[in-house]
This record gives C-alpha cells, sequence and structure tokens, in this order.
C-alpha cells in the first residue's frame, strides 16, 4: 500500500512538474512572438497640420488621415498650456516627413501611432519636456519620461497647478451641462 501511494505522489508530482513547465514554457514563447515578431506597421508620412499638442494630420499614398500620438496626452487647446503643447507639436514636425508606427485605431476612427522623426520618439519627447501626460488609461511606455518632467519642473509641471486633461474634460463636461 505505501509503495502505491509513493508511486501516486511521484506520477502527481511529474503530472504537475509537466503542467508548471508548459505554462511557463507557453507565456514565455508569447512575451517572445510579442516583443520579437509582432511586426508594427509602419508608414512614412509628411505631417501637413498640427490639430492640438497630441494629434496631428497626414498626407501618404495620397490621402489625408488624422493621428493621435499613441500613449500621451497632451493639454485642451483651450487649458492652460494647450496652445504651448500644440506650438512645440508644429515647431517639430510641421511639414516635416516622419514614420508612423500604428498602434490601432480610437474611438473616432483616427490612427493612433508612436511618431518618429530623425529616429526619435516624438511621443516621448513630448512628455519628457513637459507638453504631454502619460496616458496611462491606454499605456505605461512614458510613465519615466512624465516622473522626468515633474522632478524637473517642465512645461507644465511649471504650473502652479497643472490638471490632466482627463480630469479637466470630465470638469468642463459638467460646467457644460450645468
Amino acid at each position: 500500500m505505501k509503495e502505491f501511494n509513493i508511486k501516486f505522489l511521484f506520477n502527481y508530482l511529474n503530472d504537475f512538474k509537466k503542467i508548471i513547465f508548459l505554462i511557463l514554457f507557453f507565456t514565455l514563447l508569447l512575451f517572445f512572438i510579442k516583443t520579437n515578431f509582432v511586426s508594427e506597421i509602419k508608414i512614412e508620412a509628411k505631417v501637413i497640420s498640427i490639430i492640438d499638442g497630441d494629434s496631428l494630420e497626414i498626407s501618404y499614398e495620397n490621402k489625408k488621415e488624422k493621428v493621435r500620438l499613441f500613449g500621451i496626452d497632451a493639454p485642451e487647446l483651450n487649458q492652460e498650456y494647450g496652445k504651448e503643447s500644440k506650438k512645440y507639436l508644429q515647431l517639430l514636425l510641421l511639414n516635416k516627413n516622419v514614420i508612423l508606427l500604428l498602434k490601432s485605431k480610437d474611438k473616432y476612427d483616427r490612427m493612433t501611432a508612436i511618431v518618429l522623426f530623425k529616429n526619435k520618439d516624438i511621443n516621448s519627447l513630448l512628455v519628457k519636456k513637459g507638453f504631454a501626460w502619460a496616458y496611462v488609461n491606454y499605456s505605461d511606455l512614458y510613465i519615466k519620461e512624465e516622473e522626468y518632467a515633474k522632478k524637473h519642473k517642465l512645461g507644465l509641471w511649471s504650473l502652479k497647478n497643472p490638471i490632466n486633461p482627463q480630469k479637466w474634460r470630465k470638469l468642463n463636461q459638467l460646467k457644460a451641462i450645468k
């Protein structure tokens, strides 16, 4: 009887180890595939207008498209520091050729993308210089850049009381209802 229980226990442990191994193996495999083989769609385009601090219009393949910068949220135009954010993006990109790393479409059917200019991540730059927040509802990609801008009181972080654009939009929707 003891022998049966020991064999049963060893078989059970071996099966358990196999299951754990398979779970770990497939988790690592998915991570590896996601980070190394899933290619982003790249588009070469010309920036033809700047809508605000996190949106622009591009021209490519004889089409015009609106693009929302992925992972960031700049102040609205009528919000404090909104015009400065737009102006900075204009200085960087207006009439320039860029590469877009497409992520998805947003609820307004705009492309969302990481914008590269001269191999620099413009989304990252905007957050690091204090012209936008890291949009943590959609990505944690730019959290360190936001922390840097806060620490050094850059851009909107030099303001006495910067208000996150998402919070600002909600407050202004409530004002509009009243």
